[in-house]
């Protein structure tokens, strides 16, 4: 698995959202153009100032399918359980979709990491110790969207009800 992952290869046996594994070529990956749109329109809607919880509920309103609802009425196996409201997208979900640098047409291997090969518990990798390999396959999100839209999130400091922000706001 490590040359693999050395080599660029993805060790994820479930693509990102909006991609499917070609079918000729199990190690690439093609854009699914259904779910792109979804992604593009949750990274438009974060370029234009909305938070995650804001994007959850705006896709929740437009009935529109989460990740493992979709996957699985495409045919398809999802390591998720089946959602009891296939519509009701998280906060959460959100968060990972903008998170992922898989969505700029690059791979990323060796975000987790284990201890040894009897210690079961996946520990996360620090971003400077994963493995980047860009241009691998079409993306789905230009790397400058990306940029900014990670850039945002990063000096994102809410006030408090008084209006004011806290000396500790974007340390903690």
């Amino acid at each position: 698995n490590k040359a693999k992952g050395e080599r660029g290869v993805p060790l994820t046996t479930h693509p990102p959202y909006g991609y499917v594994k070609d079918p000729e070529n199990k190690t690439q990956w093609i854009i699914e153009p259904e779910a792109a749109q979804i992604v593009k329109r949750i990274f438009n809607m974060a370029m234009e100032g909305r938070g995650p919880s804001q994007i959850a509920t705006q896709l929740t309103k437009d009935n529109v399918l989460t990740p493992t609802a979709y996957k699985q009425r495409m045919g398809k196996k999802t390591p998720n359980s089946v959602p009891e409201n296939p519509t009701r997208w998280y906060e959460s979900t959100v968060v990972k979709i903008l998170e992922r640098r898989e969505y700029t047409g690059c791979i990323v291997n060796f975000k987790t990491f284990r201890n040894s090969i009897w210690d079961k518990k996946k520990r996360d990798n620090p971003v400077g110790n994963h493995s980047v390999f860009y241009d691998t396959h079409e993306a789905i999100i230009d790397r400058k969207t990306f940029d900014m839209v990670q850039k945002h999130f990063a000096g994102r400091k809410r006030p408090d009800i008084q209006g004011e922000m806290d000396k500790y706001a974007g340390y903690l």
